[in-house]
């Protein structure tokens, strides 16, 4: 899983973000000023805030700054969730990240592709709608097919990253 993650985070390097705007980039460079996001981003974040907060059993941390991921160039001004929580208690709603996958599909964002990575210790998945970009990541321990085999655990973690801008040949005005 972790190979695949890792391709799909490759390609989306090469896709997602690109170059920042003169606007984004200069007013990331100026010193002192505080980091804020658009509007736009922070609503995404909201939202995606909102859809994990009714997962039962998650524990939600946010914060925005710029960031940085394994899928992008350079680091990008955000917003951030870090989401923890126990696949038990979610058993009858779903976890979080799977939530957020059939919130952001039913709501009209367009799923960008070739983020999407899942196996038996995780999932990747991005988002965009207009001018954001949300890229979800969760990872857990999904136990081992061995001798002796090695139970799945309980626990699970998933980081959201809203930013902006999308992908270049995703951008519809």
């Amino acid at each position: 899983m972790l190979g695949g993650r890792v391709f799909f985070g490759a390609a989306l390097l090469v896709i997602l973000v690109g170059q920042y705007t003169s606007d984004g980039a200069a007013a990331q460079n100026q010193p002192g000023k505080p980091a804020t996001v658009s509007p736009q981003v922070r609503a995404a974040c909201d939202t995606a805030y909102k859809i994990a907060a009714q997962t039962p059993g998650v524990s939600i941390r946010r914060s925005t700054g710029v960031f940085s991921d394994d899928a992008l160039r350079q680091p990008v001004l955000g917003c951030r969730l870090a989401i923890s929580g126990s696949f038990a208690r979610a058993k009858t709603s779903g976890d979080a990240a799977t939530r957020l996958r059939d919130a952001f599909q039913a709501s009209g964002w367009q799923e960008i592709a070739g983020y999407s990575a899942d196996g038996k210790d995780g999932t990747a998945f991005a988002f965009r709608k207009a001018r954001v970009a949300c890229l979800v990541r969760g990872e857990w321990n999904g136990g081992a097919d061995g001798e002796p085999e090695i139970p799945a655990e309980d626990w699970y973690k998933v980081s959201v990253l809203c930013t902006s801008p999308v992908p270049a040949e995703e951008r519809r005005q």
